[in-house]
């Protein structure tokens, strides 16, 4: 993972901290920092799936699309 990726990431958690805080209200007070944990390490397990993905251009998803058709 780059270092660009990595600040991607960690803006996403700065964007989602808020919610996750108002979320938390709703769980008892001696889980509340567990979950906010484990809640951040599988927004950051998802976003390093999604960005470590590889995307066809247009052009290789119409040839393939046409493969099988």
């Amino acid at each position: 993972m780059s270092l660009h990726d990595e600040k991607d990431i960690e803006k996403l958690l700065e964007n989602f901290t808020p919610m996750i805080k108002s979320k938390l209200n709703n769980t008892s007070y001696q889980e509340r920092e567990d979950l906010e944990q484990e809640l951040k390490m599988k927004i950051c397990e998802k976003a390093e799936m999604l960005l470590g993905q590889e995307v066809p251009g247009f052009w290789e998803f119409i040839a393939e699309l046409l493969k099988v058709l």
